[in-house]
């Protein structure tokens, strides 16, 4: 029958569908006077409430920065690729929040770990109007960026920046799902003192936020736990020559140093250790334990002690599922931070589930309530914006990789 010829019966009989289709009716039927009763299938007139709904999908805009390019791009990157394969999981599986569905899309700033860079970063993701911020990565950055999320009232949510200070800005929708310098530094001073029994210890830091902040964290650490400091000295993060700062240190006659600053820079401080016939023990804190990092150094990195925030992702279900996942989409493996960035999406989608709305006047508060398991551990907040029950893992560098050598939560 062509229902074309019956226009007002095809109005009156898809009125009728649609009610069935809202009551939970799989069948229904239309009555055409003398035609008699015709079935319809409502499984048509359901792919067109599903295509209209799929249509109307609500695009909601994820803010994020990090450096892409410079001396840390391979860090940002690395995040960016965690956000990414984050969000694509979830567009995957037609997030609906208020009724309606949701389709999530990344707004990308690189910051060039420039904390001038990172204010204009801000400002451009605020001027879009976006509905939350994943970034930065350089503590330094986020602290720069952080007036500007404030006043336009846009939940950032930090995957790395390590700062203690980050969560003491005032602004109620800042969370940090990653431990904090004191985390690490208090870890690697106990165990330097403790483990090691280093008895004459020297730091070294780049005077970055994120670098003097953790070296003044391990010093303090060291202190409490009994162990000597004989020096403390100063670099840049633009510096390539260690030689004199060792040199000196060697003269002081330390049995280990903790250098304070990032891996890539970090790599030429190590290798000019060992040129220079430095045989003591050499720590540092996050960027370090990774692939990369002994790529750079080569065998100089050997014995080396790195700290890295949380459990080891091939130690746990989730993270060895993570780490599947990132090397099927990318066909390579994190470098380190992709997965904490990964984590700080699903804070951002979460938090929207939970509070039933994409408005972050909304959910951004519901995301301090928030309570569920990440790809490295339960996650939820203090009342600072701070991960509960944060960890840290010593690792040991060997000839190829790095060995996983403790595990310990934040005291």
């Amino acid at each position: 029958m062509r229902l074309s010829l019956y226009p007002g019966l095809l109005t009156r009989c898809l009125d009728g569908l649609f009610t069935a289709i809202e009551a939970g009716a799989v069948g229904a039927q239309c009555t055409f006077g003398r035609l008699g009763v015709v079935p319809v299938a409502v499984t048509l007139a359901a792919g067109i409430v599903s295509g209209a709904a799929h249509a109307q999908a609500t695009t909601v805009e994820i803010g994020f920065a990090a450096p892409l390019s410079g001396n840390s791009a391979n860090f940002g990157k690395d995040m960016q690729m965690g956000v990414q394969l984050a969000l694509d999981e979830v567009n995957a599986g037609q997030v609906v929040i208020a009724g309606k569905p949701v389709k999530f899309e990344l707004q990308v700033q690189d910051d060039q770990s420039d904390p001038r860079i990172a204010v204009q970063a801000a400002q451009h993701l605020a001027d879009e109007k976006v509905a939350a911020v994943i970034g930065h990565f350089n503590s330094g950055n986020t602290l720069a960026a952080i007036p500007v999320y404030k006043r336009a009232g846009i939940p950032l949510i930090v995957p790395c920046s390590s700062n203690p200070t980050i969560t003491h800005q005032g602004f109620d929708l800042l969370y940090r799902p990653y431990g904090t310098d004191f985390t690490v530094a208090e870890s690697a001073a106990h165990y330097a003192v403790e483990t090691l029994k280093a008895k004459r210890i020297a730091v070294v830091d780049d005077r970055t936020t994120f670098g003097q902040g953790i070296a003044d964290e391990f010093e303090k650490g060291v202190r409490a736990a009994g162990g000597t400091i004989v020096t403390h000295e100063y670099t840049t993060d633009t510096a390539v020559d260690f030689r004199a700062i060792l040199t000196s240190i060697k003269s002081d006659r330390a049995d280990l140093v903790f250098f304070g600053g990032l891996s890539n820079q970090g790599s030429l401080f190590v290798k000019q250790a060992r040129q220079l016939a430095f045989d003591g023990q050499l720590m540092a804190g996050p960027t370090f334990a990774n692939q990369h990092f002994l790529q750079l150094t080569g065998d100089a990195a050997q014995g080396m002690i790195g700290i890295e925030q949380g459990a080891p992702l091939a130690q746990l279900d989730s993270g060895r599922a993570f780490l599947k996942k990132f090397h099927d989409k990318y066909g390579t493996d994190p470098i380190g931070f992709a997965g904490y960035a990964y984590n700080a999406t699903l804070v951002v989608v979460n938090g929207m589930k939970q509070a039933n709305s994409i408005d972050p006047a909304v959910f951004g508060p519901a995301i301090s309530k928030l309570s569920f398991d990440g790809i490295l551990g339960p996650i939820s907040f203090d009342k600072n914006g701070d991960l509960n029950d944060a960890k840290v893992t010593l690792y040991k560098a060997g000839t190829s990789s790095w060995g996983a050598v403790a595990t310990v939560s934040a005291k």
